[in-house]
């Protein structure tokens, strides 16, 4: 491992500074003091003291003669510098929520700093804590693996804790230190299900990613729409991937494959698929035709996002709409007033309501 060839007093630094990171030490906490850490650590004085010289000269500590050294309260200045975490920097809907948080603060004189988590939490952290080096004045996010097991949340209450709000994209948690927008998720789930079943497909099949909040909440509004019709839930008919395409593509297509080959290949296939996303009703389109199936004469197929790859005329999917750029819009604006101190105690939560956009890949059985 890397860390064991750095010099102790750096690995009692980083092991300092990922406990302010948790939280476990908070604004305005006393550190313990230079014998506690030698025992704790098993480190000489000196060590100890050139670890925190070292936070100190980071900006982290403030110490007070005969009384103890303090992780510093806010000392918030404005930097001009706002951070933007996203899973995706390069394709897909990323651009549309990106061009409306940039029409707002392009107009107010912020910077965006950029940050691609590629849906990595250990990646997402880095840039987190590079952030809140960079001491920025607001943060937007869209959190990797939202669902499994989320790492970083004491990280995020960091910048909370020194003022700096945060906007969380798509996924909410119970933590109401954070502002939240999203769609509603399950109502998407619900509409895109629904469509099928009046279309008279009564088998329908459902592909999406158990890593992700949004994707496990459209699922259940696929149960939903289902339950309510009295029709069951057939576990051979969901399927969960694991790998994200924003991880490691090659291997995230491969999955999908072996998952749409499995469902086409049952005594009684499903007649439709509600996909997670349009990357993955995309992909599940293409896997079908290399199948040497036809949408929507085979199978019919339906998204979610209604981004500009399923517009296109040779694709043409029918999908649930996502207001992208109005998500992004409305973050900005939600740090802006923030940042004026404008808004109320409370954070906010935006839900915003989905609507389907019909094309041509839903075939009528009726």
């Amino acid at each position: 491992m890397k860390e064991d060839y750095l010099p102790k007093y750096v690995k009692i630094r980083n092991k300092i500074k990922e406990s302010i990171n948790q939280g476990q030490i908070k604004p305005g906490d006393k550190l313990p003091t230079e014998n506690e850490l030698t025992k704790k650590y098993d480190a000489s004085r000196h060590t100890v003291r050139k670890a925190l010289n070292i936070l100190n000269q980071e900006g982290l500590l403030n110490k007070k003669q005969g009384v103890g050294t303090f992780l510093k309260e806010n000392t918030k200045v404005k930097t001009g510098n706002i951070g933007f975490i996203s899973i995706s920097l390069h394709d897909y809907i990323f651009a549309d929520i990106l061009n409306g948080v940039d029409n707002i603060f392009h107009e107010e004189g912020y910077q965006i700093l950029l940050g691609n988590s590629k849906d990595s939490q250990l990646r997402e952290k880095e840039i987190l804590e590079k952030f809140l080096e960079k001491n920025i004045d607001g943060l937007i996010i869209e959190p990797a693996k939202s669902a499994h097991d989320y790492q970083n949340m004491a990280l995020l209450e960091r910048f909370v804790d020194n003022y700096i709000p945060v906007v969380i994209l798509d996924s909410k948690f119970r933590n109401d230190k954070f502002n939240y927008i999203t769609v509603n998720d399950e109502k998407g789930g619900y509409l895109a299900t629904e469509f099928f079943l009046d279309k008279g497909h009564n088998n329908v099949a459902i592909i999406y990613k158990e890593l992700h909040k949004p994707s496990i909440n459209r699922f259940q509004g696929y149960k939903k729409a289902l339950e309510e019709r009295e029709i069951p839930v057939y576990n051979d008919y969901v399927k969960k991937y694991h790998i994200s395409e924003f991880e490691k593509r090659e291997k995230f297509e491969e999955e999908i494959f072996d998952l749409t080959k499995e469902l086409m290949e049952y005594q009684e296939p499903p007649t439709a698929i509600f996909c997670f996303n349009d990357q993955i009703a995309i992909l599940v389109k293409e896997i079908l035709n290399d199948l040497e199936l036809e949408v929507p004469q085979d199978i019919s197929i339906i998204g979610f996002d209604n981004s500009d790859l399923v517009r296109l005329n040779n694709i043409s999917i029918t999908s649930i709409d996502h207001p992208k750029e109005k998500a992004g819009e409305k973050a900005a604006k939600i740090i802006l007033e923030n940042i004026e101190g404008s808004t109320s105690q409370f954070n906010e939560n935006i839900v915003f309501t989905p609507k389907l956009i019909k094309r041509e890949s839903v075939l009528d059985l009726n």
